[in-house]
């Protein structure tokens, strides 16, 4: 009996390991099942209108109106064709134009200085630092108006140059936040190798450190394509040339004052939204490393 009594006490702890294990995994699988539930109703409630505009692009005007939620009762591309030929095609090669060119230029000054902060950091650099993530503070909006005043006084209003260097200045505090930390990070002694093999500064910037900071440049370069591409405001304050408009002003001109043609705006809205969509993609592996890098402290 006792024999079986001892028995009995070595098979317990076993038992209550085993059903505290089982707890443990049920507890992960229901944690696990909330997260994808949540995850599943975010995909619904933001996927579902991109959808809906890709759908409606080809009804007709009549039929968007009579089956707004159900599926074409005839697929009409001809929607897309009217929509290119009513101007969204320069209106397209006005927002691609000036949103390249900005972000070509916000990559090489915010790396540059991202760099020289993380590899050559000198006294008061941290303040001078500390100035550049304040900008992310300032309501971009808040600024419309003196710009409005110098681009009228120095003569770039009603041209891409009174648009440039503001999305440059306004994306600058978040892609030197990104890249500083990225560089930060970056062992010294790359740099030293560069340095023996004869490299200075620049070249080391250049041949060394910029094809190193992929996932930062296109986290960065996915960011700010998006907030300028979908900029309304500055372009409607410092543009008037027709020839000029960007897409989100040419988007309103398809609005009539009594009367809007809503199948052939979605379709004009789903050939503004490809190239961004077709971006995202292709740079997509990046972002992650590049959000990641820039989240280290400084």
């Amino acid at each position: 009996m006792l024999r079986a009594h001892a028995a009995a006490h070595r098979q317990q702890p076993k038992t209550t390991g085993v059903s505290s294990e089982r707890r443990f995994f049920g507890r992960k699988t229901a944690v696990k099942s909330l997260l994808y539930a949540i995850l599943l109703t975010h995909l619904v409630f933001t996927g579902y209108p991109f959808v809906w505009m890709v759908i409606s692009s080809f009804k007709s005007n009549k039929e968007y109106f009579a089956n707004p939620w159900g599926l074409p009762s005839e697929w009409r591309f001809d929607n897309f064709a009217k929509a290119w030929s009513e101007g969204i095609g320069g209106y397209l090669f006005n927002s691609l134009y000036i949103t390249l060119f900005s972000v070509i230029g916000l990559l090489i000054v915010a790396t540059l200085i991202g760099f020289y902060f993380a590899a050559r950091p000198f006294k008061g650099s941290g303040l001078l630092l500390g100035m550049f993530f304040l900008g992310m503070l300032i309501p971009v909006h808040s600024t419309l108006i003196p710009l409005f005043m110098i681009s009228n006084r120095i003569g770039t209003y009603d041209t891409f140059w009174a648009l440039f260097f503001p999305y440059i200045a306004f994306n600058l505090p978040v892609a030197v936040f990104l890249s500083y930390g990225f560089f930060r990070e970056v062992p010294r002694e790359i740099e030293e190798a560069a340095t023996v093999d004869g490299c200075g500064i620049y070249q080391s910037f250049f041949r060394v450190y910029f094809p190193l900071a992929k996932p930062v440049l296109a986290t960065v370069t996915i960011v700010s394509f998006f907030n300028i591409m979908n900029d309304f405001v500055f372009p409607l304050v410092m543009i008037s040339k027709e020839s000029l408009k960007t897409l989100p002003i040419g988007l309103m001109m398809f609005k009539g004052n009594f009367s809007a043609d809503y199948s052939l705006i979605s379709a004009a809205l789903v050939i503004t939204t490809a190239p961004i969509l077709m971006l995202y993609m292709f740079l997509q592996k990046y972002v992650h490393k590049g959000v990641v890098a820039g989240s280290v402290k400084g």
